[in-house]
Order: structure tokens, then C-alpha cells, then sequence
């Protein structure tokens, strides 16, 4: 019931709040049907690789083997939790989802807190590249800064099981300590590096629809600028905890962004275009979740009734 009832207000607070108002200067045949085919099996790329690493994280941080279904209902629930006004909803959500796997609390709460480390760290792997490109002059202070803020990521999440450990400690005494074997510095930086693939893909469908939208060139400095664009416009969005969902602040950041690059009217037009599709996926995300929980709850009590009998 609680899951339902966060769909439910995730939905009602993304129909009221989107700025939908300016797709209405898009003109209905200007995305072409091959362009939205090629959007669509990029997101279907992205949900299975996002899930799929999801999966092997929760695998190396608690030992739990979580299906790949199971895997994109938590993602599913974040996905859906953070419309709700507060960010942490997500984040509850997604425990809840674990909770049901037999994952302890604390290990559940360990490993979204490191993923999130990942992510951040992936896209700054992706915002440092794009830059690289679209700002060559200033190549080489957009390396060693880079550097300095990956190195500082990983050392910051390999610290993570240590602070777990303390923290439950400090909770329960008795409690067994939290013992990660598989948790090193070459296998953070390869989840980094897989979820910098799933923000190069993030990338990839934003620049397809810009370029579907608007009739221009395409270059290697204009693709790196949209893709640094929408990679800090999510990314700094995390932080706007009075914005549900980032929404407004992530279509700023990115049309201030790539303001050098492009005119601001198509980097906005863009921006919101792409929050229109992100909508429509998250939506199918909450379809989904509101279907697996009707599906629970009719099944509940069929079991009961079963054991009653």
C-alpha cells in the first residue's frame, strides 16, 4: 500500500510540475520516427546496463543474489521516489525493495549510499572527457582536476564499509561487523567505469533528440558540449533537495551550460524535451510498480487463505 501510494503522489506532483508548456513550440513532425526507434533501444540499453550493475554492486556489497527483475524494481522505485518533495523517498523506497530480499537494513542503506558515490564518480569521468573536448584550450586544468575528484571519490567510498561498521556498532554492540572481500580500489573503478557508460548513453539520447529537433551539423564539439550539458544538469540536480526530481533546476543547469554552444533556445527546448521522455519512462516505471504490488496483494491473500484451509 505504501509503495502504491508513492507512485501515486510521484505521479500527481510530475504532471502538475513539468513544464510541458514549452514542447508546444516543437512542431509535431519534427522528430522522425527512425529517431525515436534509435531513442527508444538507447533507453532500453540504458535500463538493462543500470540494472544490470545495480545488480552486481548489491552482489559484491552484501552477498545477496538479486535478480534482474528484482534489480530494476529497486531502480524503478528511485526512480519514482524522487518526484516526491523530500529526495529521500527514492532512497526509502529502494530499502524497502532490499528489505523484501532478506538484505539487513544497514547493508541495504551501505550499499545505496556507495552506489550513489559510483554514479557521481561515473559522471565525472564523463563531464571531464566531454569537456576535454569541447573546451580544448583548457584541456589540462579539466584533467588534473578530474583526476583529483576521482581519486577523492574512491578514497571517500572505500572508507564507506568502515563508517558502517562504526555506525553499527555504536547502534548494536553485539552486531556482526560488515566484511566486503571483493571491495577494492580496481573494482570501484570498474563500476565507475560502467556507470560512465550508462551516463555516455544518457548523453547519447539527449544529443539524438537535440539534433533530431533542430536542423544543424553535427560535430564532435557540439555532441561533447550537449553531452556535458546533460551529464552536470543530472548530476547537480541530485543536490536540489527542494526540487523533487530536479525538476527546473536540471534543465537550467544544462541550458546555462551549453549557453557557449548552442543557441539557449534549443539547449531549452532540448532540456525540456528530454525531461518530456525521462516523464514518460519514469511513468512506465510506476505502471510497473503499480501492477507488481497489485499482483502482491492479490497473492497475499490467496497464501493465507491456503495456509488457513
Amino acid at each position: 500500500m505504501a509503495m502504491v501510494l508513492l507512485v501515486a503522489v510521484a505521479l500527481i506532483y510530475v504532471i502538475r510540475a513539468a513544464p510541458f508548456e514549452v514542447l508546444g513550440e516543437i512542431r509535431p513532425g519534427t522528430v522522425t520516427l527512425s529517431a525515436v526507434l534509435m531513442i527508444g533501444a538507447m533507453q532500453i540499453v540504458f535500463l538493462l546496463l543500470a540494472t544490470e550493475t545495480w545488480r552486481r554492486v548489491v552482489k559484491v556489497l552484501t552477498g545477496a543474489n538479486v535478480g534482474l527483475f528484482s534489480s530494476y524494481m529497486q531502480l524503478a522505485a528511485v526512480a519514482v521516489g524522487k518526484y516526491v518533495p523530500g529526495k529521500v523517498w527514492g532512497f526509502l523506497a529502494r530499502t524497502g525493495e532490499m528489505h523484501r530480499k532478506n538484505i539487513p537494513v544497514h547493508m541495504a542503506v551501505m550499499s545505496s549510499v556507495v552506489e550513489q558515490m559510483l554514479l557521481l564518480a561515473g559522471a565525472l569521468v564523463v563531464a571531464v572527457g566531454a569537456a576535454m573536448v569541447a573546451v580544448p584550450q583548457l584541456r589540462g586544468s579539466i584533467l588534473i582536476a578530474g583526476l583529483a575528484g576521482l581519486i577523492g571519490i574512491v578514497f571517500v567510498s572505500m572508507k564507506i564499509p568502515t563508517i558502517a561498521n562504526w555506525l553499527l556498532r555504536k547502534r548494536m554492540p553485539n552486531a556482526v561487523p560488515v566484511r566486503i572481500d571483493g571491495y577494492h580500489p580496481i573494482g570501484i573503478l570498474r563500476f565507475v567505469l560502467a556507470y560512465a557508460m550508462i551516463w555516455l548513453l544518457s548523453g547519447a539520447i539527449f544529443s539524438t533528440i537535440y539534433f533530431s529537433l533542430f536542423d544543424v551539423a553535427v560535430t564532435a564539439e557540439r555532441v561533447a558540449a550537449l553531452v556535458l550539458g546533460n551529464t552536470l544538469g543530472i548530476a547537480l540536480g541530485f543536490f536540489a533537495f527542494f526540487a523533487p526530481g530536479g525538476i527546473g533546476v536540471r534543465e537550467a543547469i544544462a541550458t546555462i551550460v551549453l549557453a557557449p554552444f548552442v543557441p539557449v533556445r534549443e539547449a531549452l527546448l532540448a532540456a525540456v524535451a528530454y525531461r518530456a521522455w525521462m516523464v514518460l519512462i519514469d511513468g512506465l516505471n510506476g505502471l510497473v510498480l503499480l501492477i507488481r504490488e497489485a499482483g502482491r496483494n492479490n497473492t497475499l491473500p490467496a497464501a493465507v487463505e491456503g495456509q488457513e484451509d
